[in-house]
């Protein structure tokens, strides 16, 4: 878990509220930019983040995060309470939780542990994602080396299959499927 706040003590306190969970990690910076780099270096978490700071706002750290690694859950902490930066945080940085300063240490924490929890998740789906890809990614080879390989003719609900597979299986030049496949 990373935590940005161009103020020392809420980093401090963010950190020191966080500290007795066994299952965070936990990095302070009063730099954004460092943050960015941390993401991009390594699997980050979870993001808290002061919306309102110098370099930039919680809200355009926060797309930037998204940018680089869409798996790290983004938290904003504002004192700020407007429609308007929610509304900045949405769009831009698709802010997983919103948290009012000065926060109870109760809500921050149950906030980072789900967003922990949702972190999980995203990993979870990008892994299928990419399972996926490469999926097609192997259909689309195997359709250039061999056209027509994944058509499958039929006659309404009716698969039409071949008389002779093997031979066909020759005529397009696939090496290794004969007829003793059928035994194995």
């Amino acid at each position: 878990m990373v935590c940005v706040d161009d103020d020392e003590q809420m980093v401090t306190s963010v950190a020191r509220s966080l500290r007795r969970e066994p299952t965070l990690e936990i990095r302070t910076t009063l730099d954004p930019d460092q943050v960015l780099e941390w993401i991009v270096k390594e699997d980050v978490a979870v993001l808290v983040s002061d919306y309102e700071m110098p370099k930039m706002t919680g809200a355009q750290l926060a797309g930037k995060a998204r940018q680089l690694r869409p798996e790290t859950v983004r938290i904003l902490l504002t004192g700020m309470r407007s429609l308007e930066t929610a509304i900045d945080g949405i769009n831009q940085g698709e802010i997983f939780r919103f948290i009012n300063k000065p926060f109870s240490e109760k809500v921050l924490h149950a906030a980072v542990l789900e967003a922990a929890a949702r972190h999980e998740e995203l990993l979870a789906l990008s892994g299928d994602r990419e399972r996926r890809e490469r999926g097609i990614a192997l259909r689309e080879a195997l359709e250039l080396e061999y056209p027509g390989i994944s058509v499958v003719p039929r006659s309404g609900e009716v698969v039409v299959v071949t008389a002779d597979p093997w031979n066909d299986a020759l005529a397009l030049g696939i090496v290794g499927l004969d007829r003793k496949l059928e035994t194995q």
